[in-house]
């Protein structure tokens, strides 16, 4: 009854809907006359060929059974004709281009056929024959393109070739005339009939537009009543339902058609169900109150009003029934009619002590059984007490108090059993009419064993917070005890290298040196997971130049790339406007951890992409793509677990298993993402996220500084250098590194206080310092310096294992000029001693130095 010719958006009005119906059923008659004329085309070529074959050497040669020319002009003109127009059927069907060209194609194919049959008079139908199949178009402008053809054809070839159309050594110009008024004459009636189809065809598009327009009015008003409807035919089968019907009874559409009314009505009601159809095939409407089954099993109340929709003779075709759900007042009645039994059950079977007392005279008025077991008295014995005899001595003062409070809020006290025991209890109360009288309703829950539980947990969570600070200590306290021997391992290789050793020590030195790295790298990985762990990770959020970070990256893989033949390349255009907001140093650390696992785990000859794109309108995915083995699904999960390195340890390549931890944990810090796209066996891609950044105005200064020139010395002229360490280990390195250096002398101190007596009796030209000394701690004696008239001016450069950089900002603003961390990077420990010592005066550009290196700290960390 309601069902809707077409789906989908509704047009403004009804012109626009009939407008689309008559292009679309057009669109629909060009492209299936286009395939008709392919089909046409292809066999009227088929028809030339064979009578080209059969007819022409006859007609042009007598007797001769040579072949004939035409036999040669109907293979391949007739190919040339045919194949364009059946070629833009197949490319742009339908398109006004594709039947005019084969209008034009049609006529010359008739001019052919004409041509190879010697013009005969039948042949000349194929003309006549051919426009009425054009008028199939219901374009009337395809016969404007094959009329003149036609004519030019007849008139020229009328003219220089008569045999050729008429059959004929010579025609009168007459002749071509009369055979295009006969063309003429059939396009007249051809027009005309096209146009009336046209006008028929926008009648029907008209009609069927308002009748979808009507029908849609009645699915809107059907579907979206706010009550149940649905049409039922004669033999009590759902025909329709609306959604509101569905979703009142939990069943679809399609599942109501496959039911009767009767098979969702409540077993009780299905009598009168029956009886009030009768009444209304008779006649009359119905309202009744009836139950319906849901899908679940649960019935639902509704007012069902029914009346049948009869024909145009009056004859009865469907019911129409509308219901709406009543089961809210249904209920609301129930309620009322059972509440006080209700209550009464709550009250009594509830596993909570209840009991109801007054306020005036705090008599116990009425309590449940969970009471009664709770405390240990009687009903009777409750109901001769008042509230203070379950309060112990203490609390009855405070007492009134807490009855003339009439708020519902919970509140804590403790009561007292009839045994004498007290306990916690929470209580909840709100006042009530009791027998037409005021009262207070209390539930009581016991929190004993609870309050217990909480305070267990709170000495667990306190030993929790104190093993978690202990655990911060030993691995601060770690990381200097294994950083202070790792100083001298990576020292002494250091400068073993540097003394031109053998070839096989060579190599003995570099296994040392990249042993000590690996374990360096292994303690600040821990540490760095630490400190994002315990919230202690400092981080510089700022806008952080893409390509730059890239590239630097890129820059630092290549050794390593090259060393195992593989192709690191950045496989997108390196826009140096692209900005994330990022910590700098950070960032490049997750790029760079990326780079060496893709590196590592590609075999020889593979490559390494670098790419990246917006994601979003506020985030930027940067892709690290490899050519390596891939990873197996069952082991994506645990890709970011610590230590887990998935096997790998058997493969022979070097790693910790805390790379991708550690990663991921930055990543989170700085509010970006890092995840995986794999394929196994086909390479893995792995991806970090970060939000966009604006780009700053003005180009930052470059924070990268440049290494200072040595100054050239005097001969004879020297520098003194104070070494303030307790490592015996390292004041040799500092020595032996100091070999180089024949102009300055070396004066060492393993004390704090030592250190301060040599510094005020040589006036060194440079104080290096190690901050855990035995006596006083490193920063004490830097205070101490920086105080004393005397050192003030000497600049101090502080070597420390400590590598917060907490710590190296606080010794910075404290008047160090910088700061080197342990291991010793040796060409950074010269840099930084050659800076300091080329001053012309023991400090007048100290000042200035330790601001510079303080702003670079801060604009790096």
């Amino acid at each position: 009854m309601f069902e809707i010719i077409r789906k989908g958006t509704q047009h403004e009005s009804p012109a626009a809907r009939a407008d689309e119906l008559f292009k679309q059923q057009q669109q629909e008659i060009y492209v299936k006359t286009d395939q008709l004329f392919a089909k046409l085309m292809a066999c009227q070529w088929l028809a030339c060929v064979v009578m080209a074959i059969v007819i022409s050497p006859y007609t042009w040669s007598g007797q001769a059974k040579a072949i004939h020319a035409h036999v040669w002009a109907a293979i391949f003109l007739g190919g040339a004709i045919s194949f364009f127009p059946i070629w833009l059927t197949r490319a742009w069907p339908g398109a006004v281009i594709t039947r005019h060209v084969i209008a034009v194609a049609q006529m010359l194919m008739s001019a052919l056929l004409i041509s190879v049959t010697g013009g005969r008079i039948e042949t000349h139908f194929h003309v006549f024959g051919s426009l009425v199949i054009l008028s199939f178009y219901r374009d009337w402008r395809v016969l404007i393109p094959a009329t003149i053809v036609v004519g030019l054809d007849h008139f020229l070839r009328g003219i220089y070739y008569p045999y050729s159309v008429y059959g004929v050594l010579a025609a009168s110009p007459w002749r071509s005339i009369e055979h295009a008024v006969w063309v003429v004459f059939e396009d007249v009636f051809l027009v005309i009939s096209c146009l009336r189809s046209i006008r028929e065809m926008r009648s029907i598009a008209n009609r069927t537009a308002a009748l979808e327009l009507s029908e849609q009015n009645f699915r809107q008003i059907f579907q979206e009543a706010p009550i149940g409807m649905a049409v039922v035919g004669l033999d009590e089968k759902f025909l329709q339902a609306n959604a509101k019907l569905c979703q009142m009874v939990d069943y679809s559409e399609d599942e109501l058609r496959t039911r009767t009314p009767l098979d969702i009505t409540h077993k009780d009601d299905v009598d009168l169900s029956r009886r009030v159809a009768t009444g209304m095939l008779d006649g009359l409407h119905s309202r009744i109150e009836k139950r319906y089954l849901r899908k679940d099993g649960n019935f639902v109340w509704a007012a069902r009003t029914g009346c049948v929709i009869r024909d145009e003779n009056g004859d009865p075709r469907h019911f129409l029934i509308m219901i709406e759900d009543i089961s809210k007042r249904k209920r609301a009645e129930e309620a009322v009619r059972d509440s006080e039994e209700r209550y009464r059950l709550l009250f009594e079977t509830n596993p909570y002590p209840v009991w109801v007392y007054d306020p005036e005279t705090l008599a116990f008025l009425a309590v449940n059984q969970a009471a009664i077991d709770r405390y240990g008295f009687s009903r009777e014995e409750f109901l001769s007490m008042t509230i203070k005899d379950i309060r112990p001595a203490h609390d009855v003062a405070t007492l009134l108090d807490d009855v003339s409070e009439s708020s519902s809020e919970t509140t804590r006290w403790r009561h007292r059993k009839k045994n004498g025991a007290e306990i916690d209890v929470e209580i909840t109360a709100r006042s009530i009419s009791f027998n037409g009288r005021d009262a207070r309703l209390v539930l009581v829950n016991d929190v004993t064993a609870r309050l217990r539980s909480e305070k267990a947990l709170e000495q667990a969570r306190d030993e929790a917070d104190r093993a978690n600070k202990a655990k911060s200590e030993f691995l601060s306290r770690m990381s200097h005890e294994l950083r202070t021997p790792l100083n001298a391992i990576l020292g002494f290789g250091q400068l073993l290298e540097r003394q031109n050793p053998t070839p096989t020590q060579r190599v003995r030195v570099k296994h040392v040196i990249n042993a000590g790295r690996h374990l360096l790298g292994l303690i600040n990985e821990v540490l760095d997971i630490s400190r994002i762990e315990v919230g202690r990770m400092q981080l510089s959020l700022e806008a952080v130049c893409v390509a730059e970070a890239i590239e630097e990256t890129l820059d630092l893989m290549r050794p390593l790339a090259h060393e195992r033949r593989i192709k690191l390349v950045a496989d997108v255009d390196l826009d140096a406007t692209v900005h994330v907001m990022a910590d700098r140093q950070r960032f490049k650390q997750v790029l760079l951890n990326l780079l060496t696992n893709a590196v590592k785990y590609t075999p020889v000859g593979g490559s390494v992409t670098v790419s990246y794109h917006q994601n979003g309108d506020d985030k930027l995915r940067i892709r690290v793509a490899d050519t390596g083995p891939g990873i197996a699904k069952e082991k994506v999960a645990r890709l970011f677990t610590p230590f887990d390195r998935l096997g790998a340890e058997m493969s022979g390549v070097e790693g910790t298993g805390l790379g991708l931890a550690l990663s991921q944990r930055l990543m989170q810090a700085m509010q970006g993402a890092i995840g995986v796209e794999d394929t196994a066996n086909n390479g893995s891609t792995f991806w970090v996220e970060l939000p966009r950044a604006t780009s700053p105005l003005e180009q930052t200064r470059s924070r990268k500084r440049k290494t200072p020139t040595r100054q050239p010395r005097a001969e004879g002229h020297k520098r003194t250098v104070l070494y303030i360490e307790d490592n015996l280990s390292n004041l040799t390195l500092i020595e032996q590194l100091l070999e180089e250096r024949p102009e300055i002398e070396l004066l060492t101190a393993m004390q704090g206080r030592v250190g301060l007596d040599l510094a005020r009796q040589h006036a060194p030209d440079l104080i290096l310092l190690d901050l855990h000394l035995p006596d006083v701690p490193g920063w004490d004696v830097l205070s101490e310096l920086k105080a004393d008239t005397n050192t003030s001016d000497i600049p101090v450069v502080v070597i420390s294992a400590d590598a917060t950089s907490h710590q190296v900002k606080r010794l910075l603003k404290a008047g160090a000029v910088s700061y080197l961390t342990k291991p010793l990077d040796v060409p950074e420990f010269f840099r930084v001693l050659d800076g300091t010592t080329s001053a012309n005066g023991n400090g007048q550009n100290d000042a200035s130095r330790s601001r510079a290196n303080l702003a670079e700290m801060e604009s790096t960390s």
